[in-house]
């Protein structure tokens, strides 16, 4: 996976996430850069993964990390949907 594809395919959910959670979303994608050749659905777990991994390590945070916590939960979902699409196809 790609970046470029990455966001292409956050761009086709519906219905779309809140305009503040996609900027997270997008900015994550940016920052955290997972393996480029990793599966869709790998790929989104990691990203999860790591902005889990930010929340986890501030145990002193409070709302501010809110966010960051929903954004996590979002690319965690999205994982299990994006698998769930690869089976799909598999079965055509």
């Amino acid at each position: 996976m790609t970046r470029e594809q990455v966001l292409a395919w956050l761009d086709s959910r519906r219905p779309a996430p809140p305009g503040t959670l996609r900027e997270r979303l997008n900015r994550a994608v940016d920052e955290l850069r997972p393996a480029a050749g990793s599966p869709l659905p790998a790929y989104l777990a990691q990203l999860g993964r790591g902005l889990l991994d930010g929340v986890t390590s501030q145990p002193n945070g409070g709302r501010e990390l809110a966010l960051d916590l929903l954004a996590a939960d979002a690319f965690a979902t999205y994982a299990f949907e994006a698998q769930a699409e690869e089976g799909e196809g598999s079965r055509l």
